[in-house]
């Protein structure tokens, strides 16, 4: 997807940039004996994102800069999915994460991976801190340490991967497979007992999940449709109604930018309307409140997005 005609150095450059930009992880230190090859990519889906990366690069390093630009406090799993262990250094610790190992890292806080090979391979989940922490106990404690593969942590990373491969099938399952990743995720890191009973059965409370993501999906494009028409929708409370969201890994607010915003953006992909145009059909109504949160969530402006 580069611009032809670059350089070596400019294809790094290039791809370095839109790495930190997508993934909201850091930098990448190229490989100096073989030529740059790299592929990635990633899906947001309310406060959870994945992503995964292949490349030749030796070193993926989070600094200050990073942490205090992104203001990102999320936790991120992340899975070496490469054939020679992977030594991680963070909040003092320096452990070597074998290969289909994982390890807990805090985006708050710098951290740096190496193997000195010239090719490296990992998947990655961006997880809510405070949802993680109301499920599981302790889990800053599992930060920085290496975290054998099997059980559900590793169904989880193997959830996320087939996702990336397939990623249509996010946009039909949308937020429910949010709620499903923490559910898996908090499983493997120890959640509580209560929390592990709940994750295990759900019940009534999916069922009623899945009724308010369908009426969100059907209703987003109404400029002033909230979280109290969705409730009403749905026979339920507005309180209940957020929480119901918010367990599920993102709230009212953050699901319905992401619908109008993706819709928006498969618009400008395939129609030749006046951008104004297709933003009050998307449900915005502030064209310059639109065009920053564009800008923000694809790493282009409308314009730009034009037919892409």
């Amino acid at each position: 997807m580069l611009p032809q005609g670059l350089s070596e150095r400019q294809r790094f450059i290039r791809f370095a940039e839109l790495f930190e930009h997508f993934s909201n992880t850091g930098e990448l230190d190229p490989a100096s004996d073989v030529p740059f090859r790299a592929a990635m990519n990633s899906i947001h889906i309310g406060t959870t994102m994945l992503g995964r990366c292949d490349g030749s690069f030796v070193t993926v390093r989070r600094e200050k800069r990073q942490v205090i630009e992104t203001g990102d406090d999320r936790f991120c799993l992340v899975r070496n999915t490469g054939d020679r262990a992977s030594y991680v250094g963070h909040r003092g610790r320096e452990i070597s994460l074998r290969p289909g190992s994982m390890v807990l890292l805090k985006l708050d806080e710098p951290f740096f991976a190496a193997d000195g090979t010239n090719h490296k391979r990992f998947t990655n989940v961006h997880l809510p801190v405070a949802t993680l922490r109301a499920m599981v106990a302790d889990v800053d404690e599992l930060v920085g340490q290496e975290l054998a593969p099997g059980g559900a942590l590793s169904l989880a990373m193997d959830y996320s991967d087939l996702l990336l491969r397939h990623p249509a099938a996010v946009d039909e399952a949308g937020m429910a497979i949010a709620a499903h990743l923490l559910d898996l995720a908090a499983l493997g890191l120890g959640a509580r007992a209560d929390v592990a009973s709940a994750a295990r059965r759900r019940g009534l409370r999916a069922v009623r999940l899945q009724a308010v993501l369908a009426i969100l999906q059907a209703r987003f494009h109404e400029p002033d449709f909230s979280a109290h028409k969705l409730a009403a929708a749905a026979g339920l409370s507005e309180r209940y109604v957020n929480e119901l969201l918010f367990e599920a890994g993102a709230s009212f607010t953050t699901r319905l930018n992401e619908l109008r915003l993706r819709k928006a953006a498969d618009l400008l992909a395939r129609s030749e309307g006046r951008i104004s145009d297709i933003v009050f059909a998307c449900g915005f109504n502030d064209l310059s409140y639109f065009n920053r949160s564009f800008r923000r969530r694809f790493g282009l402006t409308p314009t730009a997005a034009r037919g892409r």
